[in-house]
């Protein structure tokens, strides 16, 4: 009789290893899925349920959430597991309409200067802009562009081949400038009549 040989599975995360990977991963699935869905709170609640899956295969060991991980392949399944929980919900936005507490809670103020990047990000006319284009465009525009995946890695977090995806963000950058300038029009009538 052969005796086969049994590899042991690799090791589930830590807990310790695992708020390292939450806090470096945080800020950077909060931008995309902000940029994304258009709310700051719905962007939060996912990147929690998509925390929330991460730590549930972390506790089954399932990969890549287990010891000796690699970064760039727990990156691209946050990622995923993010877009696809965004376009759940960009799914359901039809039958439920979301109102921002914001308006309940005190303004924030901070000490710092926002960068120039950030106050384009947070640009309304920008926000607006983004809107117009299909969710599809809006993800590509922002795993690759503002989270820096390369056009394989964009594919694989969206589901489509890196040409299609080379394809699609070359047509959502000429949507999104056609968009903002559109709006940057109307904008100006609307100030200088």
């Amino acid at each position: 009789m052969i005796e086969t040989e049994r590899s042991t599975p690799p090791a589930a995360l830590s807990f310790e290893a695992f708020t390292r990977l939450v806090e470096e991963h945080q800020h950077p699935l909060h931008v995309f899925l902000r940029g994304f869905v258009g709310s700051s709170e719905q962007a939060l609640d996912l990147m929690q349920d998509t925390f929330y899956a991460a730590w549930r295969a972390a506790r089954s060991g399932i990969a890549p959430f287990v010891e000796g991980y690699e970064e760039e392949a727990v990156r691209r399944w946050l990622f995923h597991t993010a877009y696809c929980r965004a376009i759940s919900t960009l799914r359901r936005r039809r039958l439920i309409r979301w109102e921002s507490l914001s308006q309940f809670s005190e303004p924030e103020t901070s000490d710092e200067n926002p960068s120039f990047e950030e106050q384009i990000a947070e640009s309304e006319l920008l926000r607006a802009a983004l809107q117009r284009l299909s969710p599809q465009d809006v993800a590509c525009l922002l795993l690759r562009v503002v989270q820096g995946f390369s056009a394989a890695e964009v594919g694989q977090i969206v589901g489509a081949s890196a040409e299609v995806v080379t394809k699609r963000l070359s047509r959502a950058r000429q949507r999104l400038r056609a968009a903002y300038l559109a709006l940057e029009g109307q904008s100006k009538e609307h100030t200088h009549p």
